[in-house]
């Protein structure tokens, strides 16, 4: 899937309805804006990310648990 998109004059992009509704993306949604080596500008949902985090967490960690660390913490406030 491919798309051509403008970028308006304060630099804002529109991404296309199908491409949001493919990626889960609503209205205020996070996305990480990740610039590779190449100079390729790469969008990676929070939802996502924080997602495939949590399964690495989880397999490390399984059993693990304790509310209160400052870890958890920062995954919880990621998605927000």
């Amino acid at each position: 899937m491919e798309y051509v998109v403008s970028i308006d004059e304060r630099g804002r992009v529109l991404i296309p309805g199908e491409v949001r509704r493919r990626v889960g993306l609503k209205g205020r949604s996070r996305v990480l804006v990740r610039v590779r080596e190449d100079g390729v500008i790469e969008l990676v949902p929070l939802e996502k990310l924080f997602s495939e985090v949590s399964k690495i967490f989880e397999e490390k960690f399984r059993g693990w648990r304790e509310e209160e660390h400052e870890a958890s913490r920062i995954l919880e406030d990621l998605v927000r």
